[in-house]
């Protein structure tokens, strides 16, 4: 028997053998280190299937046999999981005995102010201690139970900040919790909202501060189930309410936004549909009944801050609306169907944010020289935007009237006219906004407030685009926009960058500990060239927001930007971190991005030499690059492109999405791209389809 064999035992009895207990009074037995396996080393070494220690810049053993060390490869995706969590609130499967399903958890994107003393509404119990932006502080008489005043409190002190996005939001951090005291529907949703952000809370390493807990019964099933049975129960309570109460209106609305919110963040996007469907149709009801009883003042049947907080909510279901071209019935429709189709193409028919009746453009959109703060040009970006949306959805609505074959997303040359006139409404916004966009870096300006900055800025460079390009047939009109593209790119660089900065500061203030990235992981550039971790988003946790983010404006930029660097760049920033902001999901749009990257470029040899993020980057970590972006001078620092002559997709190659049809829950999706241009019912040569999984 060889001495492995007596080190190894017998094999027929499982026990040690005759020769190991002979041996064992003269020498001491000696048992194999057990070690994880590693995947890691240099190129060199993982060819030659040997040890690296993986020194820098070149590890030993190419030292040794005097061999060029060629690098080392990024590690791969499954071993990084904490950047492809997806927002997924719903256990996958039964609860375990041993504790919840591992899920994704949207904990907040930055810094919290402290929160206010609570009031005892409930007995102590563990929450998390993230304080919100809030000035409300409920009254111990708030009508809950012991174990509902848990939910009310976290929704209070985290969900409501979340909620609110960049922009702070006193919809959800005073109005909604004031609702409570007196209508059941608007409670319920809350406390489902509350349960919800438990659910994936428990899924995930909890907040920094927040308490531990053991309990075997708090787990992520349990509060899915009270999620669920608190959204069923705030739907009972708005079947039972008076119809023609005006009070009963004003909860409809308020439940819809809430309930809206919610199916947006388990990923039912259909549902959420149905709810803005419900509420525009009820808004849209009660104005006619105003306008018809000639009602003094305003014809708001309710106050502005909720029609505000309504109509951004529509906004967002409208714009995935046109980027997926959903069929009947999930269509958002801003313009009401009763209404009778426009005989003429009206010159003004954008109408007002909480009106569908027209007014002058000149006065309607009368913009300072400048905007003295954020929410005031974020509050006339509003209006313009629902404007351009609903002059947009009325030419639509013209051409199909009078017989136009319009290709899809395409108004008719007749009508250009027209729609040209918002160009001079968006150029006086920007000008008025410029003065905010140049001060984000100033020292006072905090850290929301200059992602707030950062972001609406993003979303009028996209809506400009989109715009100019219901005018245009063809593709290739897109590259004209790659300095904005470019700009969009830079903007969002500077929101996750920050991001993860103060992720890491507030998880990991002592970086030697870090347990979220490798600490001897090689700084290789990635595709923008840098050599830092600033992309590389380690510390990020998924989010969920019900306003404006970054993800629409980089999936414009991952769809309709030709420029290969500047397309990947923009997949990169979504797939830095889970989002869902309203019904955008960042993984979704990025897979979709990548797709119709890889068919459009298939091919073309300049787009690896392009692609290779060792070849020539231009390093831009600083963030203060000296180009503009888009011409205006605001100091952006628009992503690099100078990575070589980059690959011209010929217009031949280039592609649409016709149609998504999606499960975010089920993590899959059905999409068809196409020829942009092409007259309804003529074949399609560029038609393609594909089933995505994640």
């Amino acid at each position: 028997m060889s001495s492995a064999d007596s080190i190894r035992g017998d094999p027929t009895t499982g026990g040690p053998s005759k020769s190991q207990d002979a041996d064992s009074s003269r020498k001491t037995k000696r048992a194999r280190t057990s070690r994880p396996k590693v995947k890691t080393g240099c190129h060199n070494c993982k060819q030659r299937r040997i040890k690296c220690d993986e020194k820098r810049p070149a590890c030993t053993q190419c030292i040794r046999s005097k061999k060029a060390c060629t690098g080392y490869p990024p590690p791969p995706r499954s071993a990084r999981s904490h950047e492809v969590l997806a927002i997924a609130p719903k256990p996958l499967s039964a609860p375990p005995s041993n504790g919840p399903p591992p899920l994704a958890h949207p904990p907040p994107r930055r810094a919290r102010r402290q929160p206010e003393r609570r009031d005892a509404i409930t007995p102590q119990a563990p929450v998390s201690s993230l304080g919100p932006v809030t000035m409300y502080r409920p009254s111990a008489t708030l009508p809950l139970s012991p174990h509902e005043g848990l939910y009310f409190e976290l929704f209070r002190t985290h969900t409501a900040g979340e909620l609110s996005g960049y922009f702070d939001s006193v919809f959800w951090t005073r109005t909604v919790l004031q609702e409570c005291h007196t209508e059941d529907a608007i409670r319920h949703a809350v406390v489902a909202l509350g349960a919800l952000y438990k659910t994936l809370e428990q899924s995930s390493e909890s907040p920094p501060g927040s308490p531990t807990n053991h309990d075997p019964v708090d787990n992520a099933w349990q509060h899915w189930e009270v999620a669920v049975r608190q959204y069923s129960k705030a739907i009972n309570a708005l079947v039972h309410l008076n119809s023609e109460d005006q009070r009963s209106h004003r909860v409809l609305l308020m439940a819809s936004v809430l309930l809206g919110c919610f199916d947006s963040f388990i990923g039912d996007h259909k549902q959420g549909i149905r709810q803005i469907q419900n509420g525009l149709e009820l808004l849209e009801k009660l104005r006619a009944e105003r306008r018809k009883s000639q009602l003094s003042g305003s014809e708001e049947p309710v106050e502005e801050e909720l029609v505000i907080m309504f109509t951004r909510l529509a906004i967002q279901a409208k714009s995935y609306d046109m980027a997926f071209h959903f069929p009947q019935p999930y269509v958002i429709r801003l313009i009401p169907s009763a209404s009778e189709p426009p005989q003429s193409p009206p010159s003004d028919a954008g109408g007002s944010p909480s009106s569908t009746t027209s007014s002058s453009l000149m006065s309607l959109f009368f913009f300072p020289s400048r905007f003295t703060t954020l929410m005031e040009a974020r509050h006339s970006w509003d209006r313009l935007l629902e404007a351009i949306m609903r002059f947009t959805e009325t030419m639509f609505n013209y051409a199909q009237t009078n017989g136009s074959n319009s290709p899809m997303g395409i108004l008719p040359r007749e009508l250009q006219e027209y729609g040209l006139s918002f160009r001079g409404h968006i150029d006086a916004w920007c000008e008025a906004f410029e003065p905010i966009l140049q001060s984000r870096r100033a020292p006072d300006v905090t850290h929301q407030e200059k992602a707030g900055i950062a972001v609406l800025k993003m979303f009028q460079i996209m809506t400009q685009i989109l715009y100019l390009m219901t005018f245009s047939a063809s593709e290739s009109q897109f590259d004209v926009f790659q300095p904005q593209f470019e700009t969009i790119v830079g903007l969002a660089l500077e929101v996750v960058g920050d991001e993860e900065r103060r992720a890491e500061t507030e998880r990991c203030p002592d970086p030697s500990r870090c347990r979220h990235r490798r600490q001897d992981q090689d700084p290789v550039p990635d595709v923008f060239g840098r050599y830092d971790y600033t992309t590389r988003t380690h510390h990020i946790k998924p989010s969920f927001s019900a306003d404006l983010g970054i993800v629409p404006p980089l999936f414009v930029v991952a769809t309709k930007c030709r420029n290969p660097v500047t397309r990947r760049q923009a997949i990169q920033l979504l797939r830095s971190s889970a989002r869902r902001e309203a019904m955008w999901d960042s993984e979704l749009t990025a897979r979709i991005g990548d797709w119709i990257a890889t068919i459009e470029e298939e091919g073309d040899a300049g787009v690896p030499t392009a692609m290779n993020p060792w070849h020539g980057a231009m390093d831009t970590s600083n963030g203060n690059g000296n180009g503009n972006g888009n011409g205006n001078g605001n100091g952006v620092a628009g992503a690099s492109s100078s990575y070589g002559p980059p690959a011209t997709v010929p217009e031949e190659r280039r592609v649409m999405v016709r149609a998504v049809d999606f499960d975010l829950r089920a993590r899959f999706a059905r999409l068809q791209v196409g020829t942009r241009g092409i007259t309804p019912g003529s074949p399609d040569m560029r038609s393609r389809m594909t089933q995505i999984r994640w």
